[in-house]
């Protein structure tokens, strides 16, 4: 059976092994490239800079040829995370609202001033490129070439986010059991959390106890989606009481207004973008306080390892 498991990811043992190995080194080169820069930031005498700039402070500019003063905000400034984090976003069930958690998910993380990329493994046309297609991909994770690209390149961004296609959770879990990133997590190399979002049955439920032991040493959080569900979990409550202390925490998404909702859908944006830019007041004003909400469940779980 783990014979031909590995024949269908399509990848041997020297090739996993060759995989690991360049990954190390890719780590390794960023972490000497930070430290080589801190180095000629701290040693020998450098031109004066201006003064830093904080997020929030105002600068005045005077002009050359008169009197008149114009203040202005910088804008807000990247954050560079310490190692490379990963964030999958899956369920091997279906219809649990996956897509749905990424999009606010990458929304997060751009408020947090975190450069993230993303992989949208819904083929073939995806659905998360269509609200976030500048940072979107879409890949095929059952292919080793497609694997090569999202996983080799990880050392070069702060954060990725892979939005898993249904069914395909448990297979992309072992995959990075089997090419070492779950072993580098435990040593310290680089950061990997899953949002195993959930639906309101007991099958899906039963998703949680597995994947929560192929992830020993990463995080895993249990994200109950009420979008999809307004009566979410009901008659079942002593089930998921038990089913979620196998996570590391509770993510709770609260339900978005079914017409707010359909007015993102129409204008195929982002949930930010739609409460800055959005055609209706009302709509604009929903999402934004359901935006608010959700990005305080991802505070209080902290996702953004900082």
């Amino acid at each position: 059976m783990r014979g031909d498991r590995r024949r269908a990811i399509g990848l041997s043992e020297s090739i996993r092994q060759q995989r690991r190995e360049l990954l190390e080194m890719s780590l390794q080169q960023a972490r000497n490239f930070s430290e080589a820069k801190r180095e000629i930031q701290t040693g020998s005498p450098q031109p004066i800079a201006p003064a830093p700039v904080h997020q929030n402070d105002p600068v005045v500019v005077q002009h050359q040829n008169d009197d008149r003063e114009v203040v202005s905000t910088p804008k807000k400034d990247t954050i560079r995370m310490g190692k490379p984090h990963v964030v999958i976003v899956g369920a091997d069930k279906g219809g649990v609202g996956k897509t749905f958690v990424s999009r606010a998910v990458l929304d997060y993380f751009k408020a947090q001033g975190v450069d993230a990329r993303a992989f949208d493994t819904q083929q073939p046309d995806g659905n998360l490129k269509r609200f976030h297609p500048e940072q979107t991909q879409i890949v095929d994770l059952s292919k080793s070439d497609d694997q090569i690209v999202v996983f080799d390149s990880v050392p070069k961004f702060d954060v990725t986010v892979i939005d898993i296609q249904a069914g395909l959770l448990t297979p992309t879990l072992t995959l990075l059991s089997e090419i070492g990133f779950l072993d580098m997590v435990k040593d310290g190399k680089l950061d990997i959390t899953v949002l195993h979002v959930i639906g309101s049955t007991v099958q899906s439920l039963n998703e949680i106890a597995g994947t929560a032991k192929i992830l020993d040493g990463s995080r895993h959080f249990i994200v109950t989606n009420h979008t999809n569900d307004a009566a979410f979990f009901s008659g079942i409550n002593g089930v998921t009481t038990d089913a979620l202390k196998a996570g590391s925490a509770l993510i709770d998404i609260p339900k978005m207004d079914e017409r707010a909702t359909e007015y993102v859908e129409a204008a195929a944006t982002s949930f930010a973008s739609y409460a800055k830019t959005g055609d209706s007041l009302v709509m604009k004003g929903k999402v934004g306080k359901w935006l608010k909400d959700v990005f305080a469940q991802f505070d209080a779980a902290k996702l953004n390892i900082k």
